[in-house]
């Protein structure tokens, strides 16, 4: 891949995604609304991982909101999990105090690059 242009901003993922996104697996974050991400649809952003050298660039394509009763299987796969479930169990692991009603920001991008 080659780099499309100059990041604006930096967006951490842990570790365990590098593979996901540079595969084309997960291509969404979900974050509490206290940890809403400073971007916008269409910027180009470095994806950092604590301990890999190398970020990715990703567009955002799309953002938007929804409580957390509200996460459902299309959002399971775009974040590279097989269920609901799954996704919902890794959700409570980073926000353990979130409840039903919290809102979720999600920012939905694609793979452009590698820095």
């Amino acid at each position: 891949m080659y780099k499309v242009t100059e990041p604006v901003e930096e967006v951490k993922f842990k570790k365990e995604y590098y593979p996901l996104i540079r595969d084309g697996v997960k291509t969404q974050t979900l974050r509490l609304a206290r940890k809403r991400l400073d971007v916008q649809e269409g910027m180009i952003v470095a994806a950092v991982f604590p301990g890999i050298d190398e970020a990715l660039l990703i567009r955002i394509n799309k953002i938007g909101y929804k409580q957390f009763k509200s996460v459902n299987l299309d959002d399971a796969l775009r974040e590279g999990f097989e269920s609901v479930s799954d996704l919902k169990n890794e959700l409570l692991r980073i926000y353990p105090l979130m409840n039903k009603f919290d809102r979720l920001y999600y920012y939905q991008f694609e793979l452009v690059g590698c820095d």
